[in-house]
């Protein structure tokens, strides 16, 4: 069988003899949905591109790998295939060499400086001054009509672009924007050092402050300076490592499940060269200076090669392309065509470097991937994933490369890509830095709010990560959360039940009716989920029957099964599970289970820390209510503790208590965090309401003012205050103009429009006197 991305670019449906799970993916290569068929009976490689390690995890990592983290979950745990996933830490690249450098140059230098000094300022100055100069210059050149040469014209070109905010200058350059706040933040960290140095306030901190607030600027003065002087290798490793680490950290805290296997760059450099090498053996690639390209003309429609197979669109798009080469490939010495991308990059001074045929250098981004997948997991693979903006020229050349030494056609059966990030409505873009760190996102809402957002996303379209889609996400979570509350109370009270107090039930038309539901909902689920992992419809799925649910539960503890409501919380709890939305609680429990980490569930097994905490609310209760009795105190005073006892402290221990009008109250337990959260979440809401209401009166009565104001000027006065004078020259015996400023007659429709607002303020002005007389 065979379908086609473009007229040129063929794709083969794979073939087995092995029974298929009836799995339809949205496949890159075809832009169609095509069923899904291992290569090897259930068994099914996969390889996804991992993390460059120069800084902070952000939004857009956990928009790629929480989504292909769902996926994998729901084809290992709900389909059954046996997997074996790969994913690569590029630990050498551009940006680390860059950043490293640019770190330990700043390290250094800032260890030198002692104290606030006027050398220290001036060579902060004339980085600042560079900085815009290579920045911002075409802006300067044009505004000013000269480069910049001083603070004092920094100042005049943030005028002349309103500060940053002229949408000629914002739509000139994406960049451009970062580029000004940068600039900004080290001329007022310099205007700041300057009011210190005269004040005589010129310790260590306010060099240290200076130093933080320039460091943009200073890094990358020292960098193209001194640069080329940094040989230890261990400073760009250790920079890699740092972020893996920090990487993985954030990935676990997301609930995103570790590879079966991780490679790092540099622990396949001998791989990779002979992976090169074979290339140019099969005639795709040439040596030149040192470096090593791909002839994109001596591949493309050869031997049934094609280039491009994702974006055959993109070919020769010189930005895209200069992006795929790194800031440190623009000197390309001895490259054929515009199109040829680097396999191996010569090392220059400052970089680091392995031996290899063609002398000391480094892999290019590419071929990293290329060698690594296929190391691990052969000459042909099924899946490969990662975001869509490494479409072309990244996945592009890695299929051309593998392609190219293999003698192949497709050396990916499946490629599969996440969609754009969002931010507040704008495409997230590190570059731009309009991005929010994992950490950061942590600090707000939970890992389970955050994949519940991605859930209700196609996991190929844009996501959306805003207040508003976050606030929709929370609001789902906590009704399903609601829902295993009440079902674990539920099965827990009939479980403690005396058998005799135990209601003896038949199974009636609101059982059948729920048990037919739960038959749906497993089949729409089913079905979605085949659907190329369609979760937002699954989702709607499970959120309808959890609400026919609740709605039963509405009848009554005594006319209630809790069998019924086992069997939905069970099937609910389980599609939780497969997402990732649980820990990995056993298959017939009900809920979320644990939220934290191990620590966390050793203490849920410590009894002491467990039982104590209630134990000190419970007698701080007994307490109180006991000085009420011994004092008096009145029914009310007795109420308000209770409430106090059921929604401060007892929730604060992660234990919720509902009143039912039977007169018994449900007990459920929940996480404190998330207790915390809603609970913070609920006051922002009521104080928001509040200050509203609060402005809403503010600004009615300064308008109720204004009127009292206005109502005590004479109707004869209101045309003849000083600025009135500047409109009109002559006025009637009321006092209503009748001539403009320069003498001419008022137009009948003005003079109309006067005599109205004369005659209002007569009236108000009439009312106010009879005010004043009562």
């Amino acid at each position: 069988m065979m379908s086609s991305s473009s007229k040129t670019s063929p794709w083969t449906q794979p073939e087995s003899a092995y029974p298929q799970t009836g799995l339809k993916v949205l496949n890159s290569l075809t832009k169609s949905k095509v069923p899904f068929v291992p290569r090897e009976g259930n068994y099914v490689s996969w390889y996804g591109c991992g993390p460059t390690v120069y800084d902070a995890a952000h939004m857009g990592h956990a928009c790629n790998y929480v989504t292909f983290d769902i996926i994998r979950r729901i084809m290992e745990d709900y389909l059954g295939y046996d997997m074996n996933v790969v994913m690569n830490i590029t630990d050498i690249d551009d940006k680390i060499i860059l950043r490293a450098r640019q770190k330990h140059l700043l390290k250094e230098y800032s260890a030198k400086v002692e104290n606030l000094s006027e050398q220290l300022v001036g060579e902060v100055s004339l980085a600042f001054v560079e900085f815009v100069n290579r920045q911002l210059g075409d802006f300067v050149e044009i505004k000013l009509g000269r480069k910049m040469t001083n603070e004092n014209d920094w100042k005049e070109f943030a005028r002349a672009i309103d500060y940053g905010k002229d949408p000629a200058f914002i739509a000139s350059d994406l960049k451009a924007p970062m580029h000004f706040n940068a600039a900004k933040t080290t001329f007022e960290a310099l205007s700041v050092a300057r009011i210190k140095l005269e004040s005589g306030q010129t310790g260590k901190a306010e060099a240290s402050a200076l130093l933080a607030g320039a460091e943009d600027a200073l890094s990358q003065q020292l960098d193209r300076r001194h640069g080329a002087e940094v040989t230890d290798q261990r400073i760009f490793q250790d920079l890699a490592s740092y972020w893996e680490k920090e990487f993985l950290e954030d990935m676990d805290a997301l609930n995103v499940r570790r590879p079966h296997v991780m490679t790092r760059v540099s622990e396949f450099v001998d791989e990779i060269v002979q992976f090169i090498q074979r290339i140019i053996d099969n005639g795709y690639a040439y040596e030149a200076d040192g470096s090593v390209y791909f002839s994109v003309k001596e591949f493309d429609g050869k031997n049934g090669h094609f280039y491009a197979k994702l974006r055959p669109t993109a070919k020769g798009n010189a930005e895209l392309l200069a992006d795929g080469e790194g800031s440190l490939g623009k000197e390309a010495l001895g490259k054929r065509d515009k199109g040829d991308f680097a396999l191996w990059k010569r090392s220059k001074p400052g970089e680091p470097r392995w031996a290899s045929p063609w002398g000391e250098g480094r892999p290019g981004w590419h071929i990293e991937c290329s060698v690594m997948a296929s190391e691990i997991l052969g000459q042909q693979i099924d899946i490969h994933t990662g975001g869509i903006d490494l479409t072309f020229p990244h996945h592009d050349n890695e299929m051309s490369q593998s392609e190219a030494c293999f003698e192949s056609h497709q050396w990916i059966n499946y490629f599969m890509h996440s969609g754009h990030l969002h931010i507040e409505g704008q495409k997230m873009s590190k570059s731009l830095k309009n991005f929010i760190t994992i950490k950061e996102a942590l600090k707000k809402y939970t890992a389970r709010q955050i994949r519940m957002l991605f859930l209700f996303s196609q996991w190929s379209a844009p996501l959306y990560f805003d207040s508003e889609s976050m606030e929709e996400a929370v609001i789902v979570e906590k009704l399903i959360g609601n829902f295993f509350a009440n079902a674990t109370a539920i099965l827990r009270d009939s479980r403690e039940r005396p058998a005799e107090s135990e209601p003896r039930r038949r199974t009636l038309a609101p059982e059948l009716e729920l048990l037919e539901a739960l038959k749906d909902t497993q089949a729409q689920v089913h079905r979605s989920l085949l659907d190329s992992f369609d979760t937002p419809t699954a989702m709607r799925a499970i959120q309808d029957i959890v609400s026919r649910t609740n709605i039963y539960l509405q009848r009554g503890r005594d006319l209630i099964d809790p069998q019924v409501v086992q069997a939905v919380a069970e099937y609910v709890t389980r599609i939780m599970r497969v997402f990732g939305m649980t820990n990995e609680n056993p298959a017939h429990s009900v809920g979320w289970g644990p939220s934290g980490s191990g620590k966390a569930s050793q203490d849920a097994a410590d009894r002491e820390s467990m039982l104590l905490p209630v134990a000190r609310v419970l007698s701080d209760f007994r307490d109180a209510v006991r000085e009420l009795a011994l004092t008096g105190g009145d029914k009310q005073s007795l109420l308000k503790l209770c409430d106090k006892l059921r929604d401060q402290d007892l929730p604060s221990l992660g234990i919720v208590i509902d009143d039912h009008g039977d007169g018994r109250a449900l007990v459920k337990l929940a996480d404190p965090e998330e207790l915390q959260r809603e609970r913070e979440r609920q006051e922002a809401k009521a104080a928001e309401i509040l200050a509203i209401k609060q402005r809403k009166a503010q600004e009615a009565e300064e308008k109720r003012q204004a009127r009292i104001a206005k109502s005590k000027q004479p109707p004869q006065e209101m045309f003849r205050t000083p600025e009135m004078c500047e409109l009109y020259s002559e006025w009637d015996e009321r006092g209503i103009p009748t001539k403009d400023k320069a003498g001419e007659e008022l137009t009948k429709s003005k003079l109309k429009k006067l005599i109205k607002e004369y005659e209002a303020q007569k009236k108000l002005y009439e009312k106010f006197m009879q005010s004043q007389e009562a």
